[in-house]
């Protein structure tokens, strides 16, 4: 019987040995639970002030950037780290901090915390680790880090844990006059890139606005992208790489002083701005199943599946730039082709049975658009086609181009224009004049009202007011056609040689590539918003932006992954 003690003894040697093992195990498993957990946690709200600060200082670089902005922003951001971190900074030490960069390697240190602000972040040195490190980028860096405390993981030799966080922030560019959506590997034309300059003397001339693509920039020899006054060009793949993309003599400010700019890195996708279709009243006409289409009704040409659908104009010679007070004239509604060979009126509020006025009788059988119709809006889902010579002029109108497959819905050939609301039909008779506003606007509102007292439509649009830019042109887009194709991407919009486009608003054409060959009376105020663009023929496209000015600041680094 007492042999059984000592393997008892010989137990109990082996349960403490096991329980010192469980122990080990135990504090290492507290430490990281806590301790971890606790610089995790400190790491995040850490995060969230570099976050914040960045963002207060963003705000104040706006264009044209200047050291006095630059001190703003540093100040702000400065402003934002007193108060969230409650550093107890008065003005004056304020004051001093706001007047240069952070240096890299002497952080200002308050109540523990080490902080940097730098704008641009060139001033951090090595500790900004992001891109936006040239001299004219509008952006402002902050970091902050402490160093925190360790607690259970003391027993494992672990001291104090340094916790930082930095964030990047600006006014990112929203100006865009031209847009370009197509990334890298996305479908598209044979072309790498989005924006495209093809042909000797071929310029693209950007006013007011900037110039966004998401995938790169290709100009051939003897292209040339002017950005005039303080326009820019931001590019995903911005890199100059000779004859197959563009050297950096051909980006520059144009006539008088050629002044090179150089493009800049863009800081995050430009978005598709999704701008709504017009809004639906009744009798929406239906296409592959779906009614999620604008509908304009009321006209004597009828439904797009019957011959009446289809309207030809053969009469109404250009005279001059535009047209006379003679030349035929259509109104708004739903058509399926349109096709030109003289020159005809978009009406915006009448309706015309007798668009060629056959009869001579000068009224081309002209009745007022009722209130069951919207005012101004043209719905093609065929073609428009403008042949030789020939052309479209509206003003207050919306061309909204829908194709069921992936054809032209606007052909613009040699010599003729598609001239929308700039005023060239200003002076034909019996036309409302000074309708410079599209029919409808990028925030889904109209610029026409009804008035229940004359049963007549009025124009309304406020032509000062930026906040919501009218859409000459809408192409809808292969989804909202309910093609869920990710990559779909069309050709509906094509302008041959000697031809024009011109329009006051907004072309809108999120998934088509447009080439333009050969724009002689181009000369566009809004925004173009295309999948890819090119423009070929030896010929200058100038495009001017008319819209909102830049948006609130946003975060640009570190971004998702970092």
């Amino acid at each position: 019987m007492n042999d059984r003690w000592p393997a008892r003894r010989k137990q109990d040697g082996q349960v403490l040995a096991l329980f010192a093992i469980f122990l080990v195990v135990l504090i290492g498993a507290t430490a990281i639970t806590v301790d971890f957990g606790s610089w995790l946690k400190t790491r995040r709200d850490y995060q969230n002030v570099a976050d914040a600060a960045a963002l207060a200082g963003g705000g104040f670089l706006s264009r044209p950037i200047d050291n006095t902005k630059r001190t703003l922003a540093r100040r702000a951001a400065w402003d934002s780290f007193n108060s969230q971190l409650g550093l107890g900074l008065s003005a004056g030490q304020l004051d001093g901090l706001d007047d240069t960069n952070t240096a890299a390697g002497s952080p200002s240190v308050f109540n523990g915390y080490r902080l940097w602000v730098s704008t641009p972040p060139i001033g951090a040195g090595a500790k900004y680790g992001g891109i936006f490190s040239g001299t004219a980028d509008r952006y402002l860096f902050a970091w902050v880090e402490k160093d925190n405390p360790s607690f259970f993981s003391q027993v494992f030799g672990q001291g104090d844990r340094v916790v930082s966080a930095w964030a990047t922030a600006g006014v990112f560019a929203s100006q865009f006059a031209v847009i370009t959506l197509r990334k890298n590997g996305q479908a598209g034309p044979s072309n790498a890139t989005d924006i495209n300059l093809s042909g000797t003397n071929t310029i693209l001339q950007v006013a007011n606005g900037d110039v966004g693509g998401n995938w790169g920039m290709k100009l051939n020899s003897g292209s040339n992208l002017y950005l005039t006054g303080d326009s820019d060009v931001y590019l995903d793949d911005y890199v100059s790489c000779g004859n197959s993309c563009w050297s950096a003599n051909q980006v520059s400010s144009g006539s008088p002083s050629f002044t090179l700019k150089a493009p800049l890195d863009l800081p995050d996708f430009v978005d598709d701005p999704a701008y709504p279709l017009p809004s639906v009243l009744s009798g929406v006409p239906v296409s592959g199943g779906t009614s999620a289409v604008p509908q304009a009704f009321g006209t004597d040409l009828g439904p797009p599946s019957s011959a009446v659908g289809n309207v030809t104009i053969t009469k109404g010679a250009i005279s001059g730039t535009g047209c006379t007070a003679t030349s035929p004239r259509i109104g708004p509604g739903w058509y399926h082709d349109i096709n030109v060979s003289g020159c005809v009126v978009l009406d915006p509020l009448r309706n015309y049975s007798d668009p060629n006025d056959a009869n001579n009788d000068g009224d081309f059988g002209m009745t007022d658009v009722p209130a069951s119709q919207q005012a101004g809006i043209f719905y093609v889902t065929g073609t428009l086609n403008v042949n030789n010579n020939a052309a479209v002029v509206g003003d207050g109108v919306s061309i909204v181009i829908r194709k069921s497959s992936n054809q032209p819905g606007m052909v613009v050939n040699g010599n003729g224009v598609v001239d929308v609301n700039t005023g060239a039909s200003d002076m034909v008779k019996g036309f409302p004049p000074n309708l410079k506003k599209a029919a409808f606007q990028s925030n889904g509102t109209y610029s026409y009202t009804f008035n229940t007292l004359t049963n007549l439509w009025g124009y309304s649009a406020n032509n000062s007011d930026t906040s919501a830019v009218g859409v000459a042109v809408y192409v809808v887009t292969p989804a909202q056609m309910g093609d869920n194709t990710s990559d779909a991407n069309t050709d509906m919009v094509q302008i041959n040689a000697g031809a024009a486009l011109s329009w006051q608003g907004v072309l809108y054409a999120p998934r088509d590539n447009i080439v333009l060959s050969g724009q002689p009376l181009h000369d566009a105020i809004g925004q173009f918003i295309s999948w890819t663009v090119k423009l070929a023929g030896g010929t200058t496209v100038i495009q001017t932006y008319d819209g909102p000015g830049e948006s609130a600041p946003r975060l640009v680094e570190p971004r998702i992954g970092q």
